[in-house]
């Protein structure tokens, strides 16, 4: 217990003081603060609370995942690199306990930011189903702990880390910008075939919440410290 304490304090450390994660954080609130903004004049009014309501889900989903993104290649894929896993799995500290304090700590942080923008926006704007709305935002939190949680888990066992870094960086982008594009083509779908957009967001939100949970554990189960010390990755 005390092991993962001090794990935990060396991770918020670290983490708390990477050049990248802070100009990343200090970016995504800029853009926080910009978004409040529009919300509070009321310029997304005349789109309505449904495409309101979806661009806030998107926001928080993408920016969680981004942040805690560059987390994982400035903690996890730095570790492996430089070998610094190999020195703390020879204290005595397991793998998985490893993943799943750094999982913890990452998935904190990183939702610091998106529980204000979530904050903010749910105080500013009159959202008629208030409690629909905080669900979408707690299952999307759950959702996003074991998406954290899987790619923390699979970038120990690449062997080209910065194609990993690209794929996670250009798939979450284009994901973000696929929906913000979409948004009206997806609310005219959903509004065809009379489908609720807070059960649809809960729904898309517990699916992957399992899909992502089933991975995690079935390959968070195959992780062992010397498959990982094992396992060699370049940066090219």
């Amino acid at each position: 217990m005390m092991k993962k304490k001090n794990i935990g304090k060396a991770t918020r450390f670290y983490i708390c003081r990477s050049k990248d994660v802070i100009s990343v954080i200090i970016l995504f609130g800029i853009m926080i603060l910009g978004f409040e903004y529009i919300i509070y004049k009321g310029f997304l009014n005349n789109r309505g609370e449904k495409s309101i309501t979806l661009i806030l889900w998107t926001l928080i989903i993408g920016f969680t995942l981004i942040i805690s993104n560059s987390m994982i290649i400035d903690l996890t894929v730095k570790d492996k690199l430089k070998n610094r896993i190999e020195f703390i799995l020879s204290s005595g500290i397991d793998v998985k306990d490893l993943i799943k304090t750094y999982t913890f700590e990452m998935w904190r942080i990183s939702s610091v930011s998106t529980y204000y923008l979530f904050l903010f926006t749910y105080f500013i704007y009159d959202f008629t189903r208030p409690s629909g709305v905080i669900l979408n935002y707690i299952s999307a939190a759950a959702m996003l702990y074991f998406e954290i949680l899987f790619f923390n888990i699979i970038s120990l066992n690449q062997k080209n880390f910065k194609f990993f870094k690209n794929i996670l960086f250009f798939a979450t982008s284009i994901s973000i910008y696929a929906v913000g594009t979409f948004s009206e083509n997806i609310l005219n779908f959903l509004n065809v075939y009379d489908i609720d957009l807070i059960h649809f967001i809960n729904a898309f939100n517990i699916l992957f919440l399992l899909i992502f949970a089933l991975l995690s554990f079935y390959n968070l189960k195959k992780l062992n410290n010397e498959k990982i010390i094992s396992t060699k990755g370049e940066w090219t």
